[in-house]
């Protein structure tokens, strides 16, 4: 039940802390940048039975100016911080045949740190995939925990009846 937590909060707080950098990302500074791949990615990788899981990413890469210098900065971000594989190819497809080789773009960078950027701020959803993930774990720590209180109970009845 311990490690059910400790694991539920530590992916909780990270869902939490990627959701806080995201909205702050959108406070970034701006420029246009240019797309130079839009291309599907893909990862198989399989597991212990030997069954295949295909899992799939939008590969970005994109030519921006920070703060009017001459050096080019490559950015591969659709997302800041987080941006994650996913098992639904629709998606991605969606992404790719929007954003394509050769657009325009504005390109959010972190003006401390220029070499940091994103396509979108402020509406990553995996986030809430991830405090959604974190939430369920604590639910089901609380679940064992009850149900270890309810294993107690039995003990202390036994108490209760007179013999």
């Amino acid at each position: 039940m311990i490690l059910t937590l400790i694991i539920g909060l530590v992916v909780f707080f990270s869902g939490v802390t990627i959701y806080i950098f995201d909205k702050k990302s959108k406070k970034w500074s701006q420029t246009i940048g240019t797309i130079t791949k839009s291309e599907l990615k893909e990862n198989i990788s399989t597991d212990s039975d030997g069954r295949a899981q295909i899992y799939y990413k939008a590969h970005l890469e994109y030519i921006y100016h920070s703060n009017g210098q001459e050096t080019e900065i490559v950015g591969k971000q659709l997302f800041p911080y987080v941006d994650m594989l996913s098992s639904y190819r629709k998606e991605k497809v969606a992404i790719i045949n929007k954003i394509k080789k050769g657009d325009k773009v504005k390109v959010y960078y972190n003006p401390i740190n220029p070499s940091r950027s994103c396509l979108i701020t402020g509406a990553n959803y995996y986030a809430k995939y991830i405090i959604s993930a974190g939430l369920v774990f604590m639910a089901l720590a609380l679940v064992i925990w009850i149900y270890e209180l309810s294993q107690d109970m039995t003990i202390v009845l036994d108490q209760v009846i007179a013999k």
